[in-house]
């Protein structure tokens, strides 16, 4: 059995204390970004690291960067964007680049994978709890509100899915199971319907793409969509849906035409990162009733904050992702945990992108940081896949 050194241990303990801690408590993620960070120093200064490895993602990253800070200078309130891009791209940094440098092995992605779903398992099921117990009409837990609740849940289920999916009978399927129902359950109860409809997008994605799980995965989907229709006031949140008269969509309408002003208006650099909230007075219909804290749409926030070639970084960034994602995808062999795990990231890509046509969970600075460990998650896997191949 190998000796791990200290300074290993450390740097593996950070790592899970990050990925286990994203939706229970924000301020251990920084202990564990701390704990990675100090093992990195200690690692460079020993010779014992190569520092931040390169990644395919490096370059829409740092342009996206830039025209942050670009965004920043020309914000039309300089004193919040200057707040706030700073701390974008130190987190950025930890949560990419400290994560994709410093795992290395399938053993311990699997650990830190476990994590993952610990938390996330704990969370929901204080979501039910919460709900059930505590008579609280829409679950958040330590979320601020249930749609960034769902927000999480929707990037964690895919995962789970897909591994539950792979994983062999026995106690591991077993407790995926158990993880998979409770989650589900938790987002059903936080009443978004962002958050459902891309629960549905993310399975549909699992459907197309596990040709020998089509069926298991189909009739889980449709398992829980009739479940839900069953309930009546999950039912009737349903139908407000295709609403637009109803009156939390018809904001969300005066919001996005707001925003699309503010574009229109700074095309180049837009108002300036962390500023929708403060500008949007500025811009709000005179038949809007609520000061919309954010777009309620990713693009239109991007696109508002930092101008349509931030918007457009930000868009191959995502092209870029999912291409490697699917080269690796076609480089692991059928059956390998990698390759369910792989399916999984992408199918809460497509989960995260559908919940953010409706929806901004940014404003939580955890899923920001989720997102980008996400990112790191998928290169690892592609590193891993390519060393086993020239093994």
């Amino acid at each position: 059995m190998e000796k791990r050194a200290p300074i290993d241990r450390l740097t593996e303990a950070g790592l899970l204390l990050i990925a286990f801690s994203i939706p229970l408590w924000e301020a251990m993620i920084y202990v564990g970004m701390l704990l990675v960070l100090i093992g990195w120093i200690y690692k460079l200064a020993r010779k014992k690291s190569k520092g931040v490895l390169r990644t395919p993602l490096d370059l829409p990253i740092i342009i996206f960067v830039i025209i942050g800070f670009i965004s920043t200078f020309n914000s039309l309130i300089l004193k919040q964007s200057l707040i706030a891009m700073p701390v974008v791209t130190v987190v950025i940094f930890l949560s990419y680049y400290l994560v994709f440098s410093n795992i290395t092995d399938k053993k311990f992605l699997k650990k830190f994978v476990l994590a993952m779903i610990l938390g996330g398992t704990i969370i929901a099921y204080f979501g039910i709890y919460e709900r059930s117990m505590e008579g609280i009409k829409q679950s958040y837990v330590t979320l601020i509100n249930p749609n960034i609740l769902a927000g999480y849940l929707i990037l964690i289920i895919p995962i789970v899915s897909s591994l539950l999916f792979y994983a062999p009978k026995g106690s591991k399927k077993a407790l995926l199971a158990f993880s998979f129902i409770t989650m589900v359950i938790c987002l059903i109860l936080t009443r978004s319907r962002a958050g459902w409809l891309a629960l549905v997008g993310a399975m549909i994605f699992l459907v197309i793409i596990e040709k020998r799980k089509r069926l298991a995965i189909g009739l889980t989907l449709v398992l829980i969509v009739v479940t839900s229709i069953l309930i009546p006031s999950v039912r009737t949140r349903l139908v407000t849906i295709f609403d637009l008269n109803s009156l939390v969509n018809e904001e969300r309408i005066y919001g996005a035409k707001s925003a699309l002003q503010m574009i229109k208006d700074y095309p180049l650099t837009g108002v300036g990162v962390n500023n929708f909230y403060h500008v949007y007075p500025q811009y709000q219909l005179p038949e809007a009733r609520e000061h919309l804290i954010h777009a309620h749409n990713i693009f239109l926030q991007i696109g508002a904050e930092m101008g349509l070639f931030g918007l457009a970084v930000f868009l191959w960034l995502l092209i870029k992702v999912f291409k490697v994602g699917w080269k690796t995808l076609k480089k692991i062999k059928e059956g390998d945990y990698l390759r369910a795990l792989v399916i999984g990231l992408l199918g809460s890509l497509v989960a995260f992108l559908v919940n953010q046509q409706f929806d901004y969970i940014w404003v939580k600075a955890s899923l920001f940081i989720f997102f980008w460990v996400l990112l790191a998650i998928l290169l690892v896997i592609r590193n891993i896949a390519l060393k086993e191949k020239n093994v």
